[in-house]
């Protein structure tokens, strides 16, 4: 009888404990997001992009996808990435597929992917919005120039 009556408040207190660690993280959650100040896209931290895409790296969620994108897009428009290796970078980074995954997806042949990534030779826009279509993208004109 004592044993039931033992394992019943080791439960009981393993339950408020757990209880008590999920309120806890909750309230450092809250406190944090409350402390939080917007982040301008242009002064985040640039963060290596990844050499490869592995199995184990996978996508990210939405949020984060999105900001990927927006930091990705802002430095090809400041031109600190080419084309290619913006895409490259979306590739690896938002999805995290392989070359030949995303050449599927995408329908264009791996060499076509591999020769845009490495900024080889010139394609037809056709082409490059397809590539870029995933990410909601497309090739478009920009004004380089800030006038009045």
């Amino acid at each position: 009888m004592s044993d039931k009556q033992t394992t019943t408040e080791t439960a009981k207190d393993t339950i408020a404990r757990l209880r008590a660690n999920r309120q806890q993280r909750s309230d450092i959650a809250i406190e944090a997001s409350q402390h939080r100040q917007p982040v301008n896209i242009g002064d985040a931290p640039i963060k290596p992009t990844p050499k490869r895409a592995s199995k184990q790296s996978g996508g990210v969620n939405t949020v984060e996808r999105k900001n990927a994108i927006n930091a990705i897009t802002q430095r090809l428009l400041r031109s600190e990435l080419s084309q290619g290796q913006a895409l490259k970078a979306l590739r690896v980074e938002v999805l995290g597929l392989t070359q030949d995954e995303y050449a599927n997806l995408v329908k264009v042949s791996r060499k076509t992917l591999s020769d845009v990534e490495n900024d080889r030779g010139s394609f037809k826009t056709d082409i490059l919005d397809r590539l870029f279509k995933p990410f909601g993208l497309k090739v478009g004109i920009v004004p380089i120039s800030v006038g009045p």
